[in-house]
């Protein structure tokens, strides 16, 4: 790790036409503080979960797409990975149980049989259940995102604490 931030360091300095006259930091470790202070988070990971979050990162940079802010309408972010098949991740877990909520449209598994009107309705945000699954009907809005649905989704919280 400390290889990657020296490199990056060079880069950020040779990317820089000269020193500031006003006796001021120079501009590389300015960037380089704020690196450290943005990225602290991942830097901080070992082993597997630094390697999954690079490959998270690595996905999302070959289909920047896939990532979709809902910060102003539920405090997630959301990871949609396919038709109707999303992740969405609490921007700050300390606030909700809804740490993490799988979403998925349920046409496949209703085509198999399954009764989504077994499973209980989906509560308002911040008021499911963690490990409960849950169903949203078809053209209802959808807490997470705000907006209505075209088919019967079903979701699932999980809290990591």
């Amino acid at each position: 790790m400390k290889r990657v931030l020296a490199s990056l360091a060079m880069v950020l300095w040779v990317g820089t036409p000269g020193l500031p006259d006003d006796g001021s930091s120079p501009q590389p470790v300015m960037d380089l503080e704020r690196f450290r202070q943005e990225y602290a988070d991942v830097i901080a990971l070992q082993g597997t979960a630094r390697q999954e979050i690079l490959a998270i990162a690595r996905l999302l940079r070959a289909k920047p797409e896939m990532a979709i802010d809902q910060t102003r309408a539920s405090g997630e972010y959301c990871f949609k990975s396919g038709l109707g098949t999303m992740v969405h991740y609490a921007s700050d877990p300390i606030t909700t149980r809804e740490d993490i909520v799988y979403e998925f449209d349920a046409a496949g598994l209703i085509n198999a049989g399954l009764d989504p009107r077994r499973l209980p309705a989906l509560p308002p945000l911040g008021k499911m259940e963690p490990g409960q699954w849950y169903h949203l009907p078809e053209r209802s809005v959808d807490p997470h995102h705000k907006h209505t649905m075209p088919g019967i989704t079903l979701l699932i919280a999980v809290d990591v604490r």
